[in-house]
C-alpha cells in the first residue's frame, strides 16, 4: 500500500525526475497529516472579506459558521472521524478570523463577501503605504477650507426680521417676498459683471452703499475677515462655501435675506 501511495504522490507532484520532491512531500505529510473529514455536507470556504482565512459552509442548508460543526448536514450525528486533531487543525485555520470578529463584532462570515482577494506581501505593503499617504493628506491643511474668509454682503430686511429697522428705514414693513424680489433685482445687475472680478466688486460695493440695510453699507458691504462661529450658521456656511470672487444665491437668516460676495 505504501508503494501505491508513493505512486499517487509521484503522479501528483511530477515524480520520476532526478530532483524528485515527492520524498520531501511524503515526510511533510507524515509529520503534519491532514485533519479528518468534516461532518457530511460541511466544508471550509475561503473568505474574500478576510483573505487567507476560512469559515464553515453547509452546502445543503446554506448555513455559515466560524465554529466547527459537530453534526452532519440535516442534523444527523457527527462523523466519528471528527476528532480532537480535526478541531485543532480547524481552529488554526480560522484563528485570525476569531480575532477580527471579536474586535469588530462581525457575526456573519459572508458579510462583505467579494470585498477583496488574497494579497501578496508586496500588495499589502503597497496598500498600507497608500493608507498612510491618504491619512497624511486628510491631516494636512485644506486650502479649500480656510480658517477665515472676507466677504461683502447686501442685506434686505423685512417685517419678519429680528430687528425690522435700519439706517435706510426706521420701520421696515416689507414682506419677506418683497425683500427677496428687491434682492433679486440687485443680483440681476451683479450678474452682468460676473465675468470681471474687479468690476463685480466695484458694482457690489456701489449697490451696497445705497441698498443694504446693514450698517456695513457705508463700507460697501465689507464685513472684514471672520472665522467660524462668528456669523449666523446659514451665513457662515454660504460664505465658507464660496470661492474667492464668487457670488452667492440668496441666503436667508433671522436678520433678513442676503447676497454675499467673497473677496478673500
Amino acid at each position: 500500500s505504501s508503494m501505491a501511495a508513493g505512486g499517487v504522490e509521484d503522479e501528483l507532484f511530477g515524480g520520476g525526475g532526478e530532483n524528485d520532491e515527492a520524498p520531501v512531500v511524503r515526510v511533510m505529510l507524515q509529520s503534519n497529516p491532514p485533519p479528518a473529514a468534516l461532518p457530511e455536507g460541511w466544508y471550509l470556504k475561503p473568505s474574500r472579506s478576510y483573505p487567507g482565512s476560512y469559515y464553515y459552509f453547509n452546502n445543503n442548508s446554506g448555513e455559515c459558521s466560524w465554529d466547527l460543526p459537530t453534526a452532519a448536514a440535516g442534523g444527523g450525528a457527527a462523523d466519528p472521524a471528527v476528532t480532537q486533531e480535526t478541531v485543532a487543525a480547524a481552529e488554526a485555520a480560522v484563528k485570525s478570523i476569531f480575532k477580527r470578529s471579536a474586535s469588530s463584532g462581525e457575526n456573519n462570515p459572508e458579510a462583505g463577501e467579494g470585498a477583496g482577494k488574497s494579497q501578496s506581501p508586496a500588495q499589502q505593503r503597497k496598500k498600507a503605504k497608500t493608507s498612510e499617504t491618504r491619512q497624511r493628506q486628510q491631516n494636512a491643511p485644506n486650502k479649500d477650507d480656510p480658517k477665515e474668509v472676507r466677504t461683502l454682503h447686501i442685506l434686505k430686511k423685512h417685517r419678519g426680521s429680528r430687528r425690522p429697522a435700519s439706517w435706510r428705514n426706521p420701520k421696515i414693513t416689507d414682506t419677506k417676498e418683497k425683500a427677496m424680489s428687491d434682492l433679486r433685482e440687485l443680483m440681476s445687475i451683479l450678474d452682468e459683471s460676473k465675468g470681471n472680478v474687479e468690476e463685480l466688486r466695484a458694482t457690489f460695493e456701489e449697490l451696497a452703499k445705497t441698498e443694504s440695510d446693514c450698517s456695513s453699507a457705508k463700507r460697501g458691504g465689507d464685513l472684514g475677515f471672520f472665522g467660524r462661529k462668528k456669523m449666523q450658521p446659514a451665513f457662515e456656511k454660504a460664505s465658507f462655501g464660496l470661492k474667492v470672487g464668487e457670488l452667492s444665491d440668496i441666503v436667508d437668516t433671522s436678520s433678513g435675506v442676503h447676497v454675499i460676495l467673497r473677496i478673500a
